[in-house]
């Protein structure tokens, strides 16, 4: 990622630098309150936020989940960086439009929540800048050694409950894999933030990048 940054890339960014994405979230918050509301969901084994952006006509007066919902979350996987920039483009996109006075974008904002998580595993995404641009899974120290190699991790996305250790095809029980599930289900910070937002909205849809 150093590298890349010194060639001139001017498009990626980690989620703890100055302008990064929690601060892109923090900032789109703080300057649209009439739609916006921020959400701490959870807390990164590092502890880092875990952030949604509820984006609705009078978000922070609304109850979440009151209104018919979408979430659009990215990345679980750590290293796809362009999964996240997708988000956040389509997260400030309606924000744009909503305050150019786009007619369709304001009604869709009445009746409507939309919700943001433009990274779902920040000590993974993280660290694909600031140590190994192809880290996949999160930063959980499998073998307890104080240090992040290879067979530490776990992929957030197959940590869910649904169908947890239903074979060994789809996720694995090894911790060296890329796939590896964890020790059991729903036992990672990123994922039970996911699964708690998921189950106290009730969203009608969701899209994973």
């Amino acid at each position: 990622a150093a590298e890349q940054a010194a060639s001139g890339f001017t498009v990626w960014r980690s989620y703890d630098e100055p302008g990064g994405y929690r601060d892109q979230m923090y900032a789109l918050a703080h300057d649209n309150p009439q739609i916006t509301k921020l959400v701490k969901i959870g807390t990164t084994l590092n502890g880092r936020e875990i952030l949604a952006l509820k984006v609705t006509q009078g978000a922070r007066g609304q109850a979440d989940g009151s209104r018919p919902a979408v979430l659009y979350s990215a990345p679980q996987h750590a290293r796809e960086w362009i999964a996240t920039e997708v988000d956040r483009r389509l997260m400030t996109w309606y924000v744009d439009q909503w305050r150019a006075n786009d007619r369709d974008v304001r009604k869709l904002l009445q009746g409507t929540e939309l919700w943001f998580m433009p990274v779902a595993n920040p000590d993974g995404y993280q660290y694909t800048f600031s140590t190994e641009r192809l880290w996949r899974k999160n930063l959980r120290d499998n073998d307890h050694n104080g240090q992040i190699t290879v067979g530490d991790g776990v992929d957030p996305n197959r940590n869910f409950p649904n169908h947890w250790g239903y074979d060994n095809e789809g996720s694995s029980s090894i911790p060296s894999s890329e796939t590896y599930r964890g020790t059991g289900a729903e036992s990672e910070a990123e994922t039970a933030a996911m699964k708690g937002l998921l189950d106290r909205v009730k969203f009608s849809f969701q899209v994973n990048y």
